[in-house]
């Protein structure tokens, strides 16, 4: 039980406290980049990567909960939890909420779940 937490559930708590620590960062200045764009494939990067904690979190959670049930469960969460991270900037000093940055991180979820379970699916057949 604790193996089965430590490896599977710790992980993407610990990433979802990261991410929860960076948007509480104050007043943060990022330099300048040609490419318009890096803030929201940044946002991308970091929500695939938690998408993928979260599944391999869900699919654990009970021997029942099968791949679709986790990848329903991670969709869910994962948009509720971009939804909480962007409400709780606009309440700290420097930083503001961004409608768009929600929706690339639920973008970055869906597309996860989606890899995830076209791998899993495909891995099936070669190993059938």
């Amino acid at each position: 039980m604790l193996r089965r937490f430590l490896l599977y559930h710790l992980p993407a708590l610990a990433y979802a406290a990261l991410i929860i620590g960076l948007s509480s960062l104050r007043d943060v200045r990022l330099p300048r980049v040609q490419f318009l764009a890096i803030d929201k494939v940044a946002h991308f990067m970091e929500y695939v990567i938690f998408a993928w904690l979260v599944f391999r979190s869900a699919r654990h959670i009970h021997p029942a909960v099968n791949t679709d049930d986790a990848a329903f469960l991670t969709l869910g969460f994962v948009t509720v939890f971009a939804f909480g991270d962007e409400f709780y900037q606009g309440y700290i000093p420097g930083r503001q909420s961004d409608p768009f940055d929600f929706l690339t991180d639920v973008a970055a979820g869906l597309a996860a779940v989606v890899a995830i379970r076209f791998l899993r699916q495909h891995t099936r057949k070669i190993t059938a």
